[in-house]
């Protein structure tokens, strides 16, 4: 490739990355901004947190189903250069067949996960729910071919409709009376429109082929991505199955929506910024370390620069937002939700190293790192399950920390981007941040009215905090100003 081509190529791939952060932003932050509106409208006035708790208990076979019924595919095709129709058609086909087995599996297992945690309605629950599987696996090569054209636009609109009409109906069903099937038909509704909205977006189709080779073929690398994302999916969900079984249903609730509350910032800032870095790493390619480097170094700089704030942000607000959006009956969820922003802070991070290790074909790497990292989740648990659910949080923060550390220092070493280096990126957004939470969460010395308090601690943390950067002559503030100028 000539160095113009080369220039051209890059400027095209640029401005495809800048089009495509700022629609995955909006895609992001819509669905959280919706979910999280009818989420406030839901518990405050409809749902208890035991509903949210037999919810929590099973949300595990939506996960699992998604994870095996991709079975690492999406990446795979996203990472092959050039997939053909039969590649495409064959994954579509194994999508389908395997998502209905795990139906099957699902529905005859369901009677398992009510007599172990004794609540008998959970069989009606998962049997109803596993329907989201088959239904998102229509879904998933539609939605990996708008990714590696890093068309986000499309994506976003689909995610962004089906966010507005399952919330939608979810009010409704819950000012019906409908309790924790609310949860479950809000889920279900959401994958059918979304499967709906994909077909009539995207102009693929499915060929009537099958090639086992092509799916050998990418099973190769899937394989090791599948094994790793179950083991992620059955640890993410772990801590539901010990507090389920060894403390009270209330309390239980009260640890699942701690849980969504702190890795929102994940679901949204951090997703935003995959969906986007993840295909432009992939478009780079393995053997050019140094454009990787570049890459990563902007990545996680952007990343420090807005998740930073927020989360310390969040800890320094949570009492007042808490009691503020869903009201006091909530407050015991407080504590949780501040030790866990802490661990989210640092896994969320990784999420970006692992491009490093899928890019350039270290999936098995990639397994390892995972599986040490559930070990010593397990080993937590092990020690502090009945310690207090407290005891438990403060576990897994130790663990996310140290998981962090060792993947800086490793991957770091495989692009020569060093830890020093990556500590100095990321030090500047730290201090910022701290110093803006540690300034806010001052105010409740002397601000007792919890509505005032709350509007005081954001309105003057985000001017601080946006106004120190710009004034610093933050690099990483001017681009994301210019960015939304030219791209919106």
């Amino acid at each position: 490739m000539s160095s113009e081509v080369k220039k051209n190529h890059s400027g095209t791939l640029k401005q495809k990355t800048a089009r495509g952060i700022v629609w995955s932003f909006i895609d992001k932050f819509g669905q959280q901004g919706i979910s999280f509106i009818v989420f406030i409208f839901l518990t405050r006035f409809f749902l208890s947190p035991e509903d949210y708790a037999l919810y929590a208990m099973i949300i595990i076979v939506n996960a699992l189903g998604g994870i095996l019924v991709d079975s690492g595919f999406s990446n795979a095709l996203i990472r092959k250069k050039n997939p053909t129709q039969t590649d495409l058609s064959s994954v579509f086909y194994f999508n389908i067949a395997i998502s209905v087995l795990f139906y099957c599996i699902a529905f005859f297992s369901a009677p398992l996960f009510a007599l172990y945690f004794n609540q008998p309605i959970l069989t009606k629950l998962i049997r109803v729910m596993a329907f989201c599987i088959p239904i998102n696996s229509l879904s998933l090569v539609q939605n990996v071919l708008l990714l590696k054209k890093i068309n986000l636009k499309y994506i976003a609109a689909t995610n962004l409709l089906a966010y507005f009409c399952s919330g939608s109906l979810s009010i409704f069903l819950a000012w019906k009376g409908f309790g924790v099937w609310v949860l479950i038909l809000q889920l279900l509704s959401y994958y059918t429109i979304r499967a709906f909205c994909f077909w009539c977006f995207n102009h693929w189709r499915p060929s009537i082929t099958y090639s086992m080779e092509s799916i050998r073929n990418l099973w190769s690398y899937s394989s090791k991505l599948l094994l790793s994302s179950t083991i992620s999916v059955i640890f993410n969900n772990i801590y539901a199955f010990f507090i389920g079984k060894i403390y009270p249903l209330k309390q239980m609730g009260f640890y699942a929506q701690a849980n969504k509350y702190s890795e929102l910032p994940n679901n949204t800032i951090m997703s935003a910024i995959q969906s986007v870095v993840f295909p432009t790493m992939a478009n780079i390619g393995e053997n050019d370390p140094e454009a990787l480097k570049k890459v990563m170094r902007k990545t996680i700089r952007v990343a420090s620069f807005v998740i930073l704030p927020v989360m310390l942000g969040l800890i320094a607000v949570a009492e007042p937002l808490i009691q503020t959006l869903i009201g006091a009956k909530w407050l015991p969820i407080v504590p949780y939700l501040q030790i866990l922003s802490v661990g989210y802070i640092f896994i969320g991070m990784t999420l970006f190293y692992n491009n490093i290790l899928f890019v350039k074909g270290f999936s098995s790497t990639f397994l390892y790192f995972n599986i040490l990292y559930r070990v010593l989740i397990l080993i937590s648990i092990v020690i502090t399950m009945y310690q207090g659910i407290i005891a438990m949080v403060v576990a897994w923060d130790m663990v996310a920390i140290v998981y962090a550390i060792l993947m800086m220092f490793y991957v770091g070493r495989k692009i020569c981007y060093t830890f020093l280096e990556q500590i100095k990126d990321i030090m500047p957004y730290f201090i910022l941040a701290l110093t803006m939470g540690a300034g806010v969460f001052s105010f409740t010395l002397f601000i007792h009215n919890t509505l005032i308090l709350l509007l005081m601690q954001l309105i003057v943390g985000a001017s601080f905090y946006l106004g120190a950067t710009y004034l610093l002559g933050s690099k990483v503030f001017r681009e994301a100003i210019e960015m939304v100028k030219k791209r919106m």
